[in-house]
């Protein structure tokens, strides 16, 4: 059985997604949590397989809820549950590493197809999540940008600068607090989105672009 953790701050909610996966035989619920401070340790304890969390928890704090989540259980699939379908929203959330948002509003059997779309490895294909469209345009963003440095996020920048310095994973995790597995994890992202094949090139391009790199966008 899929492990499923509903993580949405109304409990009313997190009870009509229990009764959902619960009638349909093939999910254990486990949790739920309704608190934003609870999400992490609930990832950590309850090992769940599939993550469905409100909009405003899984986007806040640097880095985010969803990216420390995937810290701690890198095969562990996201679908952001969101009271409109805003792009913003969209945008953040599949550069968090989230599969998928869906509306609030949704009809249960949407709700259902969407998660069993993300569990088969396909991308969901209703209106009210995100499609490989948006995330086309996700990396869109990025890559029509003149400069290379604006593919990166504003943590893959400072995990970059420090980088350059010649830091080790360990104590840029500890100057960003975050963990070493999580600066591993954007450094494979800078490597991919510069082109590069080792740390080596990544700290020198960190050195030639260093203002660049300090200014932001």
């Amino acid at each position: 059985m899929v492990r499923v953790l509903p993580a949405d701050r109304q409990p009313l909610f997190n009870r009509a997604l229990e009764a959902l996966f619960t009638e349909d035989g093939r999910y254990q619920v486990v949790g739920p949590c309704y608190r934003q401070e609870d999400v992490l340790q609930a990832v950590r304890l309850l090992q769940p397989e599939l993550l469905l969390v409100d909009s405003e928890a899984a986007l806040s704090g640097t880095p985010t809820v969803i990216e420390r989540a995937l810290g701690e259980r890198p095969g562990l699939k996201v679908l952001v549950l969101a009271q409109k379908m805003d792009l913003r929203i969209v945008l953040d959330a599949v550069a968090a590493g989230a599969l998928g948002v869906v509306l609030k509003t949704s009809l249960p059997a949407t709700v259902a197809s969407a998660v069993e779309s993300v569990l088969s490895d396909r991308v969901p294909e209703q209106p009210t999540t995100v499609s490989r469209l948006f995330r086309q345009l996700a990396d869109a963003q990025h890559w029509i940008t003149a400069s290379p440095v604006n593919r990166l996020s504003s943590r893959e920048r400072e995990v970059l600068v420090l980088l350059g310095r010649g830091w080790s994973n360990e104590a840029i995790g500890g100057a960003l607090h975050i963990s070493p597995h999580t600066v591993r994890t954007h450094i494979q992202n800078i490597l991919e989105k510069l082109g590069m094949h080792s740390r080596l090139e990544a700290a020198t391009f960190a050195l030639e672009h260093a203002s660049e790199l300090t200014t932001g966008r």
